[in-house]
């Protein structure tokens, strides 16, 4: 019985945690997928509105248009439950087939701003991450 060693603190922690019934949980983190800007934006009526509201970190939810007439892989952009947007049509194919099959994803916002005027405009931009919710 002399080579019987004690177990350290935490690992005697850990197994009385698996003997008492305890269930490990897995690392979860959701996956970041790409950034990219909000497109549309000019043609949104009350984006004088919302504009201001919106802020770096924000989350923006996205939802599938299948019937979209002009994009049948159209992902509506919302923030706090306002039309700010699409996801560009170059970048939705794919995120469209995650979120077809059952996939949540969803927007970060990185970076947002005004540049130039162009015909008495400002050229507004949301810069934004897509993220898919990792769920057990």
């Amino acid at each position: 019985m002399a080579n019987i060693q004690k177990l350290d603190s935490e690992l005697s922690d850990f197994v009385g945690f698996i003997q008492k019934g305890g269930k490990i949980k897995p690392f979860v983190k959701d996956i970041k997928l790409i950034t990219l800007n909000v497109a549309g934006l000019e043609y949104v009526e009350n984006i004088n509105d919302l504009f201001p509201k919106i802020k770096i970190g924000d989350k923006l939810e996205l939802f599938r248009e299948a019937s979209n007439e002009y994009d049948h892989h159209a992902i509506l952009v919302k923030y706090n439950g306002e039309k700010i947007g699409y996801v560009p049509r170059n970048e939705n194919n794919v995120l469209s087939g995650l979120m077809d099959g059952g996939k949540l994803i969803y927007g970060i916002v990185e970076d947002i701003g005004e540049d130039e005027v162009y015909k008495g405009y400002p050229f507004r931009f949301i810069n934004f991450s897509i993220y898919l919710k990792e769920e057990l």
